[in-house]
This record gives structure tokens, C-alpha cells and sequence, in this order.
């Protein structure tokens, strides 16, 4: 067993950290979990808000796509993954479209996805919410029903298997490392 500061300096600096390596078919088994729910969610956003407010509709659905592509540019160019094959994809969307950034600052950042999502995550109820109380419609409430459990049940469960799955299991955070190492 390491004793806690060396793997907190090992963490720290990347050290030993392998990304995973996937095969084609492998790849395309997380690519679909990991991206399935996001596009789900994002579409079901869409089509409550384009219920009574297809403008709405359309700002929420550009959102959703310009907070992709903030995420790949201010989180994924700090991923080891970078430039290589990651189960959610982003890494080779980021590395095609953005410079590399340093992986130290993974943790830090990967801390700004909320940033982009929570708003493509709160939009559709918040806005619903009211419409549904002035004027109630079954259709609606099934659709944003739907929305709220792809987006706070099940996109949450399948992240975590698949995905940014390296950060999840603790890298590149040197308290989790630490903690993982001491626990082993």
C-alpha cells in the first residue's frame, strides 16, 4: 500500500492513469448508453416546451447543443481522453474542434458541466409547471413526466456506468485517490 501523499501527488499529476481502451463494438455499446439519455432528455425538453412554446422550442434545443460543445470545450480538452477513443464520444468531437488543456485541470473543471446542463435540465419543468396549473392537459404532464425521469433517474444511473466512467471511479480527484488507495 502507498502511503496517501505519494498517491495524492500521483494523482495530482496523472500518474498512472491509463484511459480505457475500447474495441469497435465496445465503443458503440457505451457510445449508445452514454449519449442516449442526453439525446432523449434534450428531445423530450423539446417537445414539452414546443407544446404551447414552439420559439421556446427551438431557443431550448440550441441551448442544449451549445452546452454540448461548451462542455467539449472547457472539460473534455482536460481529459486524458482526449484525442483518443472515450465512451461518450466528446474526446474526439473536443480534440477535432479545441486545443488541449492540462489534465490537472479535469476535476476542477469537470465541475462546470452542471453550469451547461442543469439549465437544458430545469428549462422544460419550469416552464411547464405553470401551463400545466392554469390549464391542465394529460399530454403534457405524460410528456414532462417522461422528461423528469430520463432526466434526474435514469440519465443519472446510466452515467455512471458509462460515459466520463474513469472520473466517476475517482481520477483524477487526488482526495478520491487517496481514499480509494487507503481503502484497498
Amino acid at each position: 500500500m502507498m502511503d496517501p501523499p505519494v498517491v495524492l501527488a500521483e494523482a495530482r499529476q496523472g500518474a498512472g492513469f491509463e484511459p480505457m481502451a475500447y474495441s469497435e463494438r465496445g465503443f458503440a455499446r457505451a457510445f449508445v448508453q452514454a449519449n442516449t439519455p442526453t439525446f432523449v432528455t434534450y428531445a423530450l425538453g423539446s417537445v414539452v416546451l414546443s407544446m404551447f412554446c414552439p420559439l421556446g422550442a427551438v431557443i431550448y434545443a440550441v441551448y442544449c447543443v451549445a452546452g454540448t460543445v461548451a462542455i467539449w470545450a472547457t472539460v473534455c480538452v482536460h481529459c486524458p481522453y482526449y484525442g483518443r477513443v472515450c465512451p461518450a464520444g466528446y474526446s474526439t468531437m473536443s480534440s477535432s474542434l479545441f486545443r488541449k488543456g492540462r489534465e490537472d485541470l479535469l476535476a476542477r473543471r469537470y465541475k462546470l458541466i452542471w453550469l451547461y446542463v442543469a439549465p437544458s435540465w430545469l428549462a422544460p419543468p419550469l416552464a411547464a409547471s405553470p401551463v400545466l396549473l392554469l390549464q391542465f392537459s394529460w399530454p403534457l404532464f405524460a410528456i414532462l413526466l417522461a422528461f423528469l425521469l430520463m432526466a434526474f433517474v435514469v440519465a443519472p444511473l446510466l452515467s455512471r456506468a458509462a460515459g466520463c466512467c474513469d472520473y466517476w471511479r475517482g481520477y483524477p480527484g487526488p482526495e478520491s485517490a487517496a481514499r480509494r488507495q487507503v481503502s484497498d
